[in-house]
């Protein structure tokens, strides 16, 4: 018995050029599928980078602005050291009527973690990720030095409505949120320099002011 194979209608060698042409065809489709993927993610990238880069100048700005305002709450920090080493364990004179307190800067972070969790952050190279993060760290290194600034402000306050003499207990517990909101003035101050280094890094311009660089490496 004897078995034979089908023949192409038009013959072997035509058959061959017409899958030829499909396979090539095959071929295009993906190869124009992949031109287009990376059109789109080159796209997806672009508008990521230029989001993040939009949220961290903003950010910036905060910063800047209120590093700009130190030099004046270290002077009212000092008039507030002067009333409590006057006043020892008796009563304050003048009774302060008035603290005040530094002002909330708020920064976000909303744009680069919603490219994180989209994925659109992995378009970028591993360097610029890490360095975008490193900005971003020391963004919230900011936030919650000035929180805690705020605490110890919120205590300090206290003083407006304090009758009498201080004694030692009073005397201790505004001393001690006057040495905490004199810290948390320096680690925002120390936070901002940081970041204004790392956007630097980045290529995004000099936000800092150049007298709060003198002496910082």
């Amino acid at each position: 018995m004897h078995f034979h194979l089908p023949k192409p209608l038009h013959g072997w060698r035509e058959f061959a050029g017409e899958v030829g042409i499909i396979v090539l065809g095959v071929l295009i489709a993906l190869g124009l599928e992949q031109v287009a993927s990376a059109v789109h993610d080159r796209a997806s990238e672009r508008r990521a980078r230029d989001a993040i880069h939009a949220e961290i100048k903003l950010n910036l700005s905060y910063m800047k602005a209120g590093m700009m305002t130190s030099a004046c709450i270290e002077r009212r920090l000092d008039e507030i050291g002067s009333v409590l080493s006057k006043a020892g364990d008796g009563a304050m004179s003048p009774q302060p009527k008035w603290i005040g307190q530094p002002a909330i800067w708020f920064n976000s972070d909303e744009r680069w973690q919603a490219a994180t969790a989209s994925g659109r952050a992995s378009l970028f190279s591993a360097d610029e990720q890490s360095r975008i993060g490193a900005v971003y760290v020391a963004t919230k290194q900011f936030l919650s030095a000035e929180e805690r600034e705020q605490d110890a402000w919120a205590q300090l306050r206290g003083l407006e409505s304090w009758s009498g003499a201080l004694g030692s207990a009073g005397r201790v517990h505004f001393t001690s949120a006057l040495q905490a909101a004199r810290l948390e003035l320096w680690e925002t101050s120390v936070g901002a320099k940081i970041a204004f280094q790392r956007v630097k890094a980045l290529g995004l311009g000099d936000f800092a002011p150049k007298a709060m660089l003198e002496g910082y490496a």
